[in-house]
C-alpha cells in the first residue's frame, strides 16, 4: 500500500490557522518558563525577544573598552611600573611605629595598604593568564572591603608583603611588554561590569593603584 502526503494547497485555512497557534503557543510556554525561573532582581537566562527561547553563551553586553579619557596602552604599562617605585621612596628609612600608624581619620596605615596591594597583585595575574589563553573567560567578583581582618594584615611582615608585590608587579610588567594589540584587545567577564577588554582591566588597576599611592603618602605626611 502507498501513503500519500496530501496537498499543502488543499490544507483547508482553519487548519493553517492551528499550526500557527500551536507554535505561539510552544515559543509562550518557553517564555514563561524562564520568567517563572527569574529571581526578583531580574537574573536568569535573557530571553530573546523575537523567539521567547533563552539566549545561549556568554555576556550579552557590549565590550566595555578605555574611552578617550583612559591610558594608552603605553601610559597603562608606565603608570604599572611606577608604582613599585613610587612606594619604596614612601617607605624607605620609616619605622615599623610609621609603617602601621592608621591614618589621620583612622583608616588604613601602610600595614594594611601594602598587603592589600600584594593580594590584589595575585588576582590581577591570574585575570591576565586567564584572559590570554581562554575565550571571554568569567572573573569571580571580590569584596576587599574585610582583607585586612580576615588575612590578619596587622600580624604580618608588612616590608615582606611589599617585596611580594615589587616582584609580582615586575613580573606583570615585562609580560604586558611582550603583547601585541590583539592580546589588549581580547575580553574578560567581569560579573558587574560585564564584558571588558585587557587594556581596561589594566587601566582600572592603575585607577586603583593611585588611590591607594596617595593614601600611603597621606598617612606618611
Amino acid at each position: 500500500m502507498t501513503i500519500g502526503f496530501p496537498d499543502k494547497s488543499r490544507v483547508p485555512f482553519d487548519a493553517m490557522n492551528w499550526m500557527f497557534m500551536l507554535m505561539h503557543a510552544r515559543r509562550a510556554t518557553i517564555a514563561v518558563y524562564f520568567a517563572s525561573h527569574r529571581d526578583a532582581s531580574g537574573a536568569g537566562p535573557p530571553l530573546d525577544k523575537n523567539t521567547g527561547e533563552a539566549k545561549t553563551g556568554n555576556d550579552e553586553r557590549d565590550v566595555v573598552t578605555v574611552d578617550e579619557k583612559g591610558r594608552s596602552v603605553d601610559s597603562v604599562i608606565a603608570a604599572l611600573a611606577s608604582v613599585p617605585v613610587d612606594i619604596a621612596r614612601l617607605i624607605e628609612g620609616k619605622s615599623t611605629e610609621e609603617l602601621t600608624r592608621p591614618a589621620q581619620d583612622g583608616g588604613w596605615g601602610l600595614v594594611e595598604i601594602l598587603p592589600h596591594f600584594r593580594d590584589w597583585e595575585e588576582i590581577i595575574d591570574n585575570r591576565v593568564s586567564a584572559i590570554l589563553i581562554e575565550d571571554e573567560p568569567a572573573f569571580e567578583e571580590y569584596d576587599d572591603s574585610l582583607w585586612a581582618i580576615e588575612h590578619g594584615y596587622r600580624e604580618q611582615d608588612t616590608r615582606a608583603a611589599f617585596d611580594e608585590f615589587s616582584v609580582r608587579r615586575g613580573a606583570l610588567v615585562e609580560r604586558l611588554t611582550t603583547l601585541g594589540e590583539d592580546d589588549w584587545n581580547r575580553v574578560g567577564i567581569l560579573p558587574k561590569r560585564g564584558r571588558v577588554t585587557l587594556h581596561w582591566l589594566m587601566n582600572s588597576v592603575c585607577n586603583h593603584d593611585a588611590k591607594h599611592v596617595v593614601q600611603a603618602r597621606d598617612v606618611l605626611a
